[in-house]
């Protein structure tokens, strides 16, 4: 798991291991990850290249690519948002390389992409078969999402997963939504009618786990 320290890689990480599963986490700074259920392995990574950590690739079953900078946790600058793509990218690629040396190549890869895809909406439902839009989120979900396409080239099955608000007690979203509310200036957004696309993370884990 690519990523695996966020909210959705440590509900994955545990529902593996809950069922017997070997799960291994690659992370930039292994050191500041704590709290991780006993059993999983950390391995540390550069995020751009398979150095190092390439070989865990093969003959295992399944990666998981959530890696990627947090998109709510600073302004957009434009330095911001070339760090934002860049991370993702790059952590691609990097999974892209290990696929690629793999004598036995993984089953299934999930690649984490979110619901930006489809760009600013009103109240019309959308399904994976509208076309994406035109913003910065929407332009960055349709390379993250390609990145990786090149895996099916080479037999390996590749499941997209378009993500929306993950809540759960332990998520950043909630407490930045609540904030307002307890400075008793929280209040309706417009008019208070737009579609709010949200998941627990259970769910999520499960989802993802159903697709593998």
């Amino acid at each position: 798991i690519t990523g695996g320290s966020g909210l959705i890689g440590r509900a994955l990480t545990a529902s593996f291991l809950h069922d017997g599963h070997e799960v291994i986490i690659l992370t930039r700074r292994p050191e500041q990850l704590v709290s991780l259920p006993a059993g999983v392995r950390v391995e540390k990574w550069d995020g751009h290249t398979a150095a190092g950590w390439g070989s865990l690739v093969d003959g295992n079953s399944a990666i998981v690519n959530l890696a990627g900078e947090d998109i709510s946790s600073a302004r957009w600058s434009d330095e911001r948002k070339r760090a934002i793509r860049l991370s993702r990218l790059n952590a691609s690629r990097a999974v892209v390389k290990a696929v690629q040396a793999a004598a036995n190549k993984p089953a299934v890869v999930i690649q984490a992409s979110g619901i930006g895809y489809y760009g600013p909406c009103g109240d019309e439902e959308l399904t994976e078969e509208n076309l994406p839009g035109h913003d910065f989120l929407a332009k960055l979900a349709v390379d993250w999402e390609a990145s990786t396409a090149s895996l099916e080239s080479l037999g390996v099955r590749r499941a997209v997963i378009r993500t929306g608000v993950v809540l759960s007690g332990k998520s950043q979203a909630l407490p930045r939504m609540l904030l307002p509310f307890k400075f008793f200036v929280g209040g309706r957004l417009g008019s208070g009618r737009q579609w709010f696309p949200w998941i627990h993370v259970a769910d999520e884990a499960g989802a993802i786990r159903f697709l593998i």
